[in-house]
């Protein structure tokens, strides 16, 4: 007889969608004070905005990855912006604008719209620690390009 536990349901939920195209997330890369696992974000962006990430690693050097990272916390953080809004319309960062999610596109004429859909960074990451002040976990996370969108307990 099959045994039905909430473990057992969260590694279906797991095992469908790492053989649909999301990636195993790692719980120890995530970024509690932040929340974003930041390793995922900063990669997305370097792989779909080379040259905007190239001018902003130019001018910052050595912290221009944690200037991203701070610019994009704030404006999912921020009540004019937002997380819906940041991953509709992206953020700026140092005079540029960086996306950090491509939806569908309409039709598949553009291949770069396409190779930019397919560049979303999708993850599933179980038993993720979120707290700075205890040790409580979700269940499980499902994060787009390092922003945690959809949570399960």
């Amino acid at each position: 007889m099959k045994q039905h536990t909430e473990k057992a349901f969260e590694t279906a939920i797991e095992d469908h969608l790492l053989a649909h195209g999301f990636r195993k997330g790692d719980p120890t890369t995530f970024n509690r004070s932040l929340a974003l696992d930041t390793g995922e974000a900063i990669a997305f962006i370097k792989e779909t905005q080379p040259k905007e990430w190239n001018y902003i690693e130019q001018q910052l050097g050595p912290i221009a990855e944690s200037k991203i990272i701070a610019d994009l916390s704030h404006a999912l953080n921020s009540e004019h912006e937002g997380c819906l809004k940041v991953l509709r319309q992206g953020f700026k960062s140092y005079g540029k604008t960086f996306k950090i999610a491509y939806f569908a596109p309409a039709s598949s004429l553009n291949p770069d719209t396409t190779r930019l859909y397919e560049a979303n960074r999708l993850t599933i990451t179980r038993q993720l620690h979120y707290s700075e002040k205890n040790e409580n976990s979700l269940d499980v996370t499902i994060l787009i390009n390092g922003i945690p969108v959809i949570t399960i307990e």
